[in-house]
């Protein structure tokens, strides 16, 4: 009996032996864990601090560095759940694109480049206003900064666009308001610039642009007022040198033929984009020996002008006189009336066409989109009667 006991007693004692060694081992396991987790959470923190690489993301996410970039930069070769993947890794990895050395890499700058007229506070074009913040909002989001660069009248305006593009200031630029026989469009054609125009080119299939139907809008005015009796129609267009002055003149025209009402070429005069111009404009028309009974305007600002130049000659604006823009700039519903105008969104379009020009950037094929139609706003300053 003595024999079997000893044996299970020599066996219980090695038992309680390999336990404690268990228990140690374990033990020993926990205490390098904990060391090893909070060395990495202080290698984390110090990646943290410092920059975090893609190829640190290329590790986590089992993917190419070339592959992490493509994630990163949204090219379509990369699918868009394993775009979304290894952007959310980058974010909780705290990583930030080292925007110098990326530019320097790629030989870009990241950057849109406009160039704008220098205007006095008093002659400010809402416009130019709703472009900037068109094009700045798009470019943000899309992490393009703007370069925004001033010419004053006179001066060589395209000396400018060389001194960008020579100097490597901007990858792309927006040009607005196109000209007749542009030479902004034409130098950025022969230097193989990328550009986006905002507004009908003379040569649109040529260049990228988005635009709104002027011809179609100019001849929504003149309808508008010939259904409240009007006949003897005037108009202030804007500078002949533009493209959409050349538009509204031809909407109009194709209106009156149409309607059979004689085109009174002494009817017909231009301003600037400035109310003091639609002022002069407005005068001019109505000091003919028969004035006209409503005067369509191609631009809202002017426009503001001509109806002052009614008013200080006694006449009631929508009564005596309809008056009508385009644009529907802020400032023509708090008009005194409020001004009669054709819809256009001018924000919209600078985003669109900043949104084209960062895609053709990118290598993507982009087409021009679908010309806008117009819309017609009615305000009292075309017919009183239809606000009473």
């Amino acid at each position: 009996m003595m024999a079997l006991i000893i044996p299970y007693l020599i066996n219980l004692k090695n038992f309680s032996i390999g336990v404690d060694n268990l228990n140690l081992s374990v033990y020993n396991l926990s205490r390098n864990l904990i060391k090893l987790s909070q060395l990495m959470s202080k290698s984390l923190s110090n990646k943290a601090k410092s920059d975090v690489t893609l190829k640190d993301i290329a590790e986590v996410v089992g993917k190419s560095v070339a592959a992490v970039s493509r994630a990163l930069n949204d090219y379509d070769d990369i699918s868009p759940d394993t775009r979304t993947h290894i952007k959310q890794v980058a974010h909780e990895m705290g990583y930030t694109p080292n925007l110098s050395a990326r530019r320097l890499q790629k030989r870009t700058t990241d950057t849109i480049g406009l160039i704008l007229p220098v205007l006095l506070p008093r002659n400010a074009d809402p416009f130019y206003s709703e472009i900037l913040a068109g094009v700045t909002n798009e470019s943000t989001q899309q992490g393009f900064d703007v370069l925004v660069a001033t010419h004053v009248n006179g001066s060589d305006e395209n000396e400018m666009y060389h001194r960008l593009i020579d100097r490597h200031r901007a990858d792309g630029m927006i040009i607005v308001r196109p000209r007749w026989h542009d030479e902004r469009i034409a130098m950025m054609a022969q230097r193989q610039f990328p550009h986006v125009v905002v507004g009908k080119p003379e040569f649109d299939d040529e260049v990228l642009s988005i635009t709104d139907d002027v011809v179609e809008g100019a001849t929504i005015l003149v309808n508008h007022l010939i259904v409240q009796g009007h006949k003897r129609i005037g108009v202030v267009n804007t500078p002949t040198n533009l493209v959409s002055s050349a538009q509204f003149l031809v909407g109009f025209k194709n209106a009156m033929l149409q309607a059979g009402l004689e085109i009174d070429k002494d009817l017909i005069e231009t301003s600037n984009f400035t109310p003091k111009g639609g002022y002069r404009a407005g005068q001019l028309l109505l000091s003919k020996p028969e004035p006209p009974t409503a005067i369509i305007v191609a631009d809202d600002i002017p426009a503001l002008g001509v109806m002052a130049a009614a008013q200080d000659q006694g006449l009631e604006i929508g009564h005596d006189l309809a008056v009508t823009g385009y644009g529907n700039a802020l400032l023509a519903e708090h008009a005194q009336p409020p001004l009669t105008t054709i819809q256009r969104s001018t924000y919209n379009f600078a985003g669109q066409a900043c949104k084209m020009l960062i895609a053709k950037l990118k290598g993507k094929d982009v087409e021009d989109p679908p010309m806008v139609k117009p819309s017609l706003i009615i305000r009292q300053s075309s017919d009183l009667a239809l606000w009473l």
